[in-house]
């Protein structure tokens, strides 16, 4: 099979987590983060050609998951960057289901307008990769995936997306090319 789904990256800067990722609690918690802490991915993905089109965080309490989804309304097969902190047995994992719905989310501070997702549940899905992402990742975002974290310890994980400069999501394949002097080959 053919990992379309995860590759880990060795980035020429560290990512170091936020302060908020010192609490811990029981409920899933997804953050836009507005603020721009992370200069040197900026200035990374500028050298690349690219910008920085969003960056979030998300929370994965313990013995939970986030559901499955997709980052959009439709299969965009676009990638993002992920780097997580959290218990090892903690997971990204992708999923395949014929039975898919779409979801709507109304804007909240969180997010920047009405959110689409394609949604599934795990009893009518296939498990088809998993991957920790406690090192730098790109990771599919336009196929179904979730999170899983089976420990009594929190998860939070930073994301950022980039795009083309004229706003372009990144596809996977192109993704593999743009990023291949980062990708680490296992």
């Amino acid at each position: 099979m053919t990992n379309h789904y995860h590759r880990y990256l060795n980035l020429p800067f560290q990512i170091n987590p936020l302060k908020k990722f010192k609490e811990q609690g029981d409920q899933i918690q997804h953050h836009l983060i507005k603020t721009a802490p992370f200069p040197q991915v900026d200035q990374w993905f500028h050298s690349l050609n690219l910008k920085c089109y969003l960056k979030e965080c998300f929370y994965t309490p313990p013995h939970s998951k986030i559901p499955i989804h997709t980052d959009h309304s439709s299969y965009t097969n676009h990638a993002k960057i992920n780097v997580t902190w959290g218990p090892t047995e903690g997971v990204i994992q992708w999923w395949h289901s014929d039975h898919v719905k779409e979801k709507v989310t109304e804007a909240n501070e969180n997010t920047i307008e009405y959110h689409h997702n394609l949604v599934a549940e795990e009893k009518d899905c296939t498990l088809l990769y998993e991957a920790n992402t406690n090192r730098p990742s790109l990771v599919n975002v336009g196929v179904l995936h979730g999170t899983n974290n089976p420990t009594d310890q929190g998860r939070w994980t930073v994301c950022f997306v980039p795009t083309t400069l004229s706003n372009q999501f990144i596809e996977w394949n192109d993704a593999m090319m743009i990023f291949k002097n980062y990708i680490v080959e296992e």
